[in-house]
């Protein structure tokens, strides 16, 4: 998927976490100003840290992050919240059979995934292999992910957006004119600084300024 924003995280205080979304890519010219993406921006800062990638800038090495993030309260509750987003990835045999947990032995007695799973598979073809194992793609749950940012998300507000030409908004520029502002240095770009209420600090427990990363994300939900 392309890389739609680009996120800074500038601070994290107990259930307050504030930051700045740029614009990146000219096909979102819009900045995002739906809950979803304050929800949508935790779990990814979360699982970059947890699977130990990288940040276009971070104050710690990989593996410090997926130290801190590991160790972190809501770690168990921020992978299942991904694999709501994105849908959950089951772990197969070549012939599509599903295996004994934390293992490569098909389960007994055997059974496939398509049928036990039926409709919960992935309907665009979510299968494939990582590193060397097979997998199929469950479907992602959108209402249930709308439930979490109701539950999890108190307020997400924009500010005044930065380094946008006055009284002009991105998203009515003409196409040569966006490129122009994204081909600027980064410090330069249009940006919106963003303040996010969280319902629990321990969403963000492991995050802390200084953080920085491209998302794919941009509110929108899957399906």
């Amino acid at each position: 998927m392309t890389d739609l924003y680009t996120v800074s995280f500038d601070g994290c205080d107990d259930r307050t976490l504030t930051g700045r979304v740029h614009l990146r890519n000219p096909d979102a010219a819009r900045f995002p100003t739906r809950k979803a993406f304050a929800l949508q921006m935790i779990m990814d800062a979360w699982w970059l840290m947890l699977k130990g990638l990288s940040f276009e800038r971070a104050p710690f090495t990989r593996e410090e992050g997926v130290r801190i993030a590991s160790g972190a309260g809501a770690a168990a509750e921020m992978r299942e919240l991904e694999e709501i987003h994105n849908g959950r990835q089951v772990w197969v045999d070549a012939g599509g059979h599903l295996l004994e947990e934390g293992t490569t032995r098909p389960r007994e007695p055997r059974v496939k995934a398509a049928d036990f799973y039926k409709d919960e598979l992935d309907p665009h073809g979510g299968e494939g292999m990582s590193e060397g194992r097979h997998y199929v793609m469950l479907k992602a749950k959108p209402v249930e992910f709308f439930r979490r940012v109701e539950a999890m998300i108190i307020s997400y507000e924009l500010g005044k957006r930065g380094n946008v030409p006055k009284g002009q908004r991105p998203e009515r520029m003409s196409e040569g004119d966006i490129y122009a502002l994204l081909d600027r240095p980064f410090e330069e770009r249009p940006y919106a600084p963003f303040t996010v209420k969280v319902s629990a600090s321990r969403y963000l427990e492991p995050l802390t300024g200084g953080m920085r990363w491209s998302t794919t994300y941009s509110g929108s939900l899957p399906g």
